[in-house]
């Protein structure tokens, strides 16, 4: 895995937010990306990247998550989802290979790489589904791009 460097500009999502127990992520993130396609839909508006989900930290098995698409900026949120936003600036990035379940080895990784470089990792961070079981069937080929903004 390769851990590179990089810059973003603030990126604005619609997306379902909630706190979700790790256990139940998998059932989550169907539900979100369903209720946010389905809000830009209803205004005839298209995401502008693929689905993504922001962190913003974990307390104990819980995350406080936000899971939907990349929008243009504007972009009304309806009764059920909300507009968030990732950081702009300096970023920390990676690309995981292969099914979800093991995403836990590549954070594993990156967790080792911010502790060899004396930093330490934010609690916000976003998950940009690049491909997965909705456009690829074997979960090998699923990629997940991890991304932690940092100063």
């Amino acid at each position: 895995m390769e851990i590179e460097r990089g810059e973003r500009a603030a990126q604005e999502i619609v997306g379902l937010h909630e706190t979700v127990r790790m256990d139940e992520l998998q059932d989550f993130f169907p539900r979100a990306m369903t209720a946010a396609a389905e809000a830009l839909a209803e205004r005839g508006m298209e995401p502008t990247g693929p689905a993504v989900a922001l962190y913003n930290g974990m307390e104990g098995e819980t995350f406080d998550v936000t899971a939907g698409f990349p929008v243009s900026p504007g972009a009304a949120p309806s009764d059920d989802v909300v507009a968030a936003m990732l950081p702009g600036g300096a970023t920390i990035e990676a690309i995981h290979q292969g099914a979800y379940d093991h995403l836990s080895d590549t954070y594993e990784e990156l967790t080792a790489w911010f502790e060899g470089n004396g930093m330490e990792m934010p609690p916000v961070m976003w998950e940009e589904y690049l491909v997965g079981p909705e456009s690829e069937a074997d979960p090998g080929r699923w990629r997940t791009r991890i991304v932690y903004p940092v100063d």
